[in-house]
């Protein structure tokens, strides 16, 4: 369960300024269930890509500070991303891991 594909000072530059990254991660780095690979809306695009936007709760000040502050590596990277405007595509690989391009607006 290893997320790789970013040193650590590609990452700070992301988070200070924006930008692309490419992650490669499990299926369960994404979902400890990996129910959404059976999900028959997520399915079909598992290869071409597809997106998990997070719940809106992320939004609210007091989940926002316990999701930066406790939260795993790839929690605290959704966050960061989707409250700056960011999204998330996820690809499946061939060998059967998974692609996370994230982007960001520069700043």
């Amino acid at each position: 369960m290893a997320i790789t594909g970013v040193n650590e000072a590609a990452y700070k530059q992301f988070l200070s300024h924006g930008g692309n990254l490419t992650f490669e991660m499990d299926a369960a780095d994404i979902d400890s269930t990996g129910g959404f690979e059976s999900s028959p809306l997520i399915e079909p695009f598992l290869s071409s890509g597809f997106e998990l936007r997070p719940s809106p709760i992320i939004q609210e000040p007091q989940e926002r500070a316990v999701l930066l502050l406790y939260g795993g590596s790839w929690t605290r990277v959704v966050t960061h991303t989707y409250l700056n405007g960011g999204s998330i595509t996820y690809k499946k690989l061939a060998s059967g891991r998974y692609e996370a391009k994230v982007s960001t607006p520069q700043r």
